[in-house]
């Protein structure tokens, strides 16, 4: 059997060419500039994952993305929604060189897989998550910063609930034990595998009340691999499975999606004190609010506003009827 050019060899060998070093007899004219069978290979960048193991894997993450838009939203007291925009195969460097600086980079440790993946929270969403956590309307920053080390630790609990989801996304394939190893937020300091290693990028766009931002998911090829096999089993399973157990199995879906628990807040009004008078409040202070007792309350579910309401009593307990939709989108 003839010997087989390592990736070292083919690339010492593509760059001779290039800078001509090595002769290359002209190709014989048969009109290939005509075929449209010819496909362009970059030997730099190998296409390791075949197609049926990517689709796969766009249907774990999906289920993903649906786990985090029912996890969060409890939490953070405001809408969430997560959106799977692409999975893509590049190297480690790549991934690098693509993240800005400062952001929210957390190394995780993939167990039972051995290695590590990272999980980017981009400044646009980060910011509105700790000031949302810490009673704020969850309102983005002007230009990104550093973390604080309150912060860090906000964002780890965020973490923590992020990983929960992965797992149970993918507790039908592989049972993880998902923990933080390190949070940084400098990427050029993170190196969790040689540059040249390929990686799965996965990007998700997430939702926050009125704030968007990207969630990125890198995940070193060498920690895929002893499951992609049963990935593309468990594709080949689902294509096969007949249409009534799939009606069932969304029909499931549904139900806990709908069993989701939103807070419901009436908004009598507000009010903005300067902190020397909130310093002397004491109890039988009076509060003038911005909205007078005939003007309709805003309702707001998960923190966005959706209803219009007047107050009054059922029984023994006060109430609310709504009078007008403010906003379609909830």
């Amino acid at each position: 059997m003839a010997d087989i050019l390592s990736q070292d060899e083919v690339d010492l060998l593509l760059n001779a060419v290039s800078k001509g070093e090595v002769e290359t007899p002209a190709p014989e004219h048969r009109g290939l500039s005509d075929r449209q069978d010819i496909m362009h290979y970059d030997f730099r960048r190998p296409e390791r994952v075949s197609k049926e193991q990517l689709k796969g894997l766009q249907s774990l993450f999906e289920a993903f993305a649906r786990e985090l838009s029912i996890m969060l939203p409890p939490f953070l007291r405001q809408i969430v929604r997560a959106d799977l925009v692409s999975i893509d195969q590049l190297t480690y460097d790549e991934f690098i060189l693509s993240v800005a600086r400062p952001t929210a980079l957390s190394i995780i440790n993939m167990a039972p897989l051995e290695g590590n993946a990272v999980i980017e929270l981009s400044p646009s969403i980060v910011f509105p998550i700790v000031d949302r956590i810490l009673g704020g309307k969850g309102v983005a920053l002007p230009k990104p910063r550093e973390l604080t080390e309150i912060e860090n630790r906000i964002i780890h609990r965020v973490m923590l609930m992020i990983l929960d989801s992965l797992r149970r996304s993918w507790e039908q394939l592989i049972e993880f034990k998902l923990t933080v190893v390190h949070q940084e937020s400098d990427p050029l300091i993170v190196q969790i595998v040689a540059g040249s290693e390929m990686v799965i990028l996965v990007a998700y766009e997430i939702h926050i009340g009125e704030s968007v931002g990207a969630m990125n998911m890198c995940i070193p090829l060498m920690v895929l691999n002893p499951v992609l096999d049963q990935i593309s089993q468990q594709t080949r399973f689902m294509r096969k499975m007949p249409q009534d157990v799939m009606d069932k199995t969304r029909y499931q879906i549904e139900r806990v999606v709908r069993k989701a628990s939103l807070q419901v807040d009436a908004i009598l009004g507000r009010a903005t004190l300067p902190l020397s008078e909130l310093a002397k409040l004491q109890v039988g202070d009076i509060i003038q609010l911005d909205s007078d007792t005939r003007t309709p309350l805003n309702v707001e579910i998960g923190g966005i506003p959706k209803y219009r309401a007047v107050c009054g009593r059922r029984g023994e307990t006060s109430a609310i009827q709504l009078v007008d939709i403010v906003s379609e989108d909830v």
